[in-house]
Protein backbone atom coordinates (compact mmCIF):
# COMPACT_ATOMS: atom_id res chain seq x y z
CA UNK A 1 0.00 0.00 0.00
CA UNK A 2 1.26 3.45 -0.93
CA UNK A 3 0.95 6.10 1.75
CA UNK A 4 -0.77 9.28 0.59
CA UNK A 5 -1.00 12.57 2.46
CA UNK A 6 -4.04 14.57 1.38
CA UNK A 7 -3.96 18.22 2.45
CA UNK A 8 -7.49 19.51 1.91
CA UNK A 9 -9.57 21.81 4.11
CA UNK A 10 -12.97 20.96 2.62
CA UNK A 11 -14.11 17.89 4.57
CA UNK A 12 -16.49 16.53 1.94
CA UNK A 13 -13.84 16.68 -0.79
CA UNK A 14 -11.21 15.20 1.52
CA UNK A 15 -13.38 12.27 2.59
CA UNK A 16 -14.59 11.62 -0.94
CA UNK A 17 -11.05 11.60 -2.32
CA UNK A 18 -9.86 9.35 0.50
CA UNK A 19 -12.71 6.91 -0.10
CA UNK A 20 -12.07 6.81 -3.88
CA UNK A 21 -8.36 6.12 -3.42
CA UNK A 22 -8.70 3.58 -0.63
CA UNK A 23 -11.39 1.73 -2.58
CA UNK A 24 -8.69 0.78 -5.13
CA UNK A 25 -6.88 -1.16 -2.41
CA UNK A 26 -3.61 0.50 -3.40
CA UNK A 27 -3.49 3.47 -1.05
CA UNK A 28 -3.63 4.40 2.62
CA UNK A 29 -4.72 8.05 2.90
CA UNK A 30 -4.10 10.47 5.78
CA UNK A 31 -5.94 13.81 5.74
CA UNK A 32 -4.77 17.16 7.13
CA UNK A 33 -6.21 20.61 6.53
CA UNK A 34 -3.30 23.04 6.94
CA UNK A 35 0.33 23.59 6.03
CA UNK A 36 2.05 23.48 9.43
CA UNK A 37 0.32 20.19 10.28
CA UNK A 38 1.37 18.75 6.90
CA UNK A 39 5.00 19.81 7.43
CA UNK A 40 5.06 18.24 10.89
CA UNK A 41 3.39 15.04 9.62
CA UNK A 42 5.92 14.65 6.81
CA UNK A 43 8.81 14.86 9.23
CA UNK A 44 7.30 12.02 11.31
CA UNK A 45 5.55 9.80 8.73
CA UNK A 46 6.72 10.54 5.19
CA UNK A 47 4.21 9.43 2.55
CA UNK A 48 5.05 8.28 -0.97
CA UNK A 49 2.98 11.13 -2.45
CA UNK A 50 1.16 14.31 -1.39
CA UNK A 51 -2.16 15.54 -2.77
CA UNK A 52 -2.13 19.26 -1.97
CA UNK A 53 -4.98 21.72 -2.29
CA UNK A 54 -3.62 25.17 -3.08
CA UNK A 55 -6.10 27.13 -0.97
CA UNK A 56 -6.00 25.72 2.54
CA UNK A 57 -6.70 27.19 5.96
CA UNK A 58 -3.95 28.87 7.89
CA UNK A 59 -0.99 31.11 7.25
CA UNK A 60 0.52 29.02 4.42
CA UNK A 61 -1.21 28.13 1.18
CA UNK A 62 -0.48 24.75 -0.42
CA UNK A 63 2.35 26.02 -2.60
CA UNK A 64 4.05 27.84 0.28
CA UNK A 65 3.67 24.65 2.31
CA UNK A 66 5.41 22.67 -0.43
CA UNK A 67 8.29 25.17 -0.52
CA UNK A 68 8.80 24.48 3.20
CA UNK A 69 8.55 20.72 2.63
CA UNK A 70 11.11 20.94 -0.19
CA UNK A 71 13.66 22.07 2.39
CA UNK A 72 13.77 18.47 3.68
CA UNK A 73 11.87 16.23 1.24
CA UNK A 74 11.44 15.64 -2.48
CA UNK A 75 8.23 13.61 -2.12
CA UNK A 76 6.10 13.98 -5.28
CA UNK A 77 3.09 16.29 -5.08
CA UNK A 78 -0.11 16.62 -7.05
CA UNK A 79 -1.75 19.99 -6.65
CA UNK A 80 -5.53 19.86 -6.60
CA UNK A 81 -7.28 23.17 -7.09
CA UNK A 82 -10.55 24.71 -8.12
CA UNK A 83 -8.57 27.62 -9.55
CA UNK A 84 -6.90 27.18 -12.93
CA UNK A 85 -5.05 30.51 -12.64
CA UNK A 86 -1.86 30.34 -14.77
CA UNK A 87 0.13 32.14 -12.03
CA UNK A 88 -0.74 29.35 -9.59
CA UNK A 89 0.54 26.79 -12.10
CA UNK A 90 3.84 28.67 -12.42
CA UNK A 91 4.19 28.91 -8.63
CA UNK A 92 3.35 25.22 -8.26
CA UNK A 93 5.80 24.13 -10.95
CA UNK A 94 8.60 25.89 -9.06
CA UNK A 95 8.29 23.30 -6.27
CA UNK A 96 9.36 20.53 -8.65
CA UNK A 97 8.37 16.86 -8.89
CA UNK A 98 4.72 17.79 -9.28
CA UNK A 99 1.53 17.65 -11.29
CA UNK A 100 -1.49 19.96 -11.33
CA UNK A 101 -5.15 18.86 -11.53
CA UNK A 102 -8.20 21.10 -11.56
CA UNK A 103 -11.21 20.20 -9.37
CA UNK A 104 -13.47 18.42 -9.69
CA UNK A 105 -10.90 15.71 -10.24
CA UNK A 106 -11.87 12.48 -11.97
CA UNK A 107 -10.51 9.41 -10.20
CA UNK A 108 -9.04 8.13 -13.48
CA UNK A 109 -7.07 11.36 -13.93
CA UNK A 110 -5.86 11.27 -10.33
CA UNK A 111 -4.79 7.64 -10.60
CA UNK A 112 -2.95 8.37 -13.86
CA UNK A 113 -1.14 11.32 -12.28
CA UNK A 114 -0.16 9.26 -9.23
CA UNK A 115 1.01 6.46 -11.51
CA UNK A 116 3.13 8.87 -13.55
CA UNK A 117 4.80 10.42 -10.51
CA UNK A 118 5.40 7.12 -8.73
CA UNK A 119 6.24 5.08 -11.85
CA UNK A 120 3.54 2.51 -11.05
CA UNK A 121 3.08 1.14 -14.59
Amino acid sequence: MKKVLLVEDEAIIALSTKKMLEKTGLFEVSILDNGPAAISFLKQQPPQIILMDIKIVGVLDGIETMHEIRKFSQVPVIYLTGNSDPRARVRAKATGNSDFLTKPVEISDLLQSISNLLDLQ
